[in-house]
C-alpha cells in the first residue's frame, strides 16, 4: 500500500507541475496551449484513475486484515 500510495502522490505532484507550466506557457502567450490542455487533462484522468486503485486496495487490504483477525481469534 505504501508503494501505491508513494506513486499516487508523485502523480500528483506531476500533475501540479504541468499545471503551473501551462499557466506559465499560457502567461507567456506561447506555445501549443491545446496539446498541453490535452496533456494535463490526461494526467488528471490518470490521477483519479489512480486515486481509485488506491482507495480500492486499500478497502481490500482492511477486509483481509479483519478475515486475519478473526481466522486469529483476535
Amino acid at each position: 500500500m505504501a508503494q501505491l500510495e508513494e506513486a499516487t502522490r508523485r502523480l500528483q505532484s506531476a500533475v501540479e507541475r504541468l499545471d503551473r507550466a501551462v499557466v506559465a506557457r499560457v502567461e507567456q502567450g506561447g506555445g501549443p496551449r491545446e496539446g498541453l490542455r490535452e496533456a494535463l487533462e490526461e494526467k488528471a484522468q490518470e490521477n483519479a484513475r489512480l486515486q481509485a486503485v488506491a482507495a480500492e486496495a486499500g478497502v481490500r487490504i482492511d477486509t483481509a486484515i479483519n478475515r486475519l483477525k478473526v481466522l486469529l481469534g483476535e
